[in-house]
């Protein structure tokens, strides 16, 4: 017999392969919701009006509110490590890769800023087994990012004097503060922004005489 999921063992291939609807359906409704109003300002009620159950529909699947914020914050930390798992088997050259993180990495979080914006914003209510795992799993992010530094830099697509922990921090704020600051109205599309920041950090920003100014 097949053992039956529990809310709290929904992970990343389940919401990918739900597709719009079902429990996903509601994750990602509840996430808008929590995110325009605030967790603590929203029903179960409302939740399950906008995605068209009955309480005791959306209690059967989901026993609490809390349990929804607990699989948000942690599809949020699953869609990090999967995009990372890609990068690291582009193939691509170490320069290229890096590129290719940037471009992933601002495109994960965007495709799913409602998750991302909830997890950050509420992070001060996340119970100690859901924030203990966000970050196992952060630690884990940014060594393998450092791994990606390294390489570049016993390739020679890196100066060997830039330290690996630093860069990573600067490519970590570079792309993860996007689920705050991207408009998809915006001027500029994913793309067109990560090329910008490849270009602003491999090639800098200032004039030949700018870099000699005091």
């Amino acid at each position: 017999m097949t053992p039956i999921k529990t809310a709290l063992d929904y992970g990343l291939r389940d919401y990918l392969d739900e597709g719009p609807s079902g429990r996903r359906q509601t994750i990602d409704v509840a996430a808008a919701l929590f995110r325009e109003r605030g967790f603590a300002a929203v029903s179960m009620n409302e939740i399950a009006s906008a995605v068209g159950l009955s309480k005791p529909g959306l209690y059967h699947h989901w026993p609490s509110k809390d349990t929804i914020l607990h699989v948000i914050a942690q599809l949020s930390g699953e869609i990090l490590l999967n995009h990372l798992d890609v990068v690291e088997r582009s193939g691509f050259a170490p320069s290229q890769t890096l590129h290719h993180y940037v471009i992933s990495r601002l495109e994960a979080v965007t495709q799913h800023q409602d998750l991302f914006t909830v997890t950050w914003q509420e992070r001060a209510i996340l119970g100690t087994r859901t924030f203990e795992g966000l970050a196992r799993m952060a630690e884990d992010y940014r060594r393998r990012v450092r791994a990606l530094i390294d390489t570049a830099k016993s390739e020679g697509a890196i100066k060997p004097d830039v330290d690996s922990h630093l860069l990573m921090l600067a490519l970590d704020g570079m792309t993860g503060w996007a689920y705050f600051w991207y408009r998809p109205s915006g001027d500029f599309d994913i793309r067109e922004i990560s090329d910008a920041f490849w270009a602003m950090l491999g090639m800098g920003v200032l004039m030949p005489d700018g870099a000699n100014q005091p």
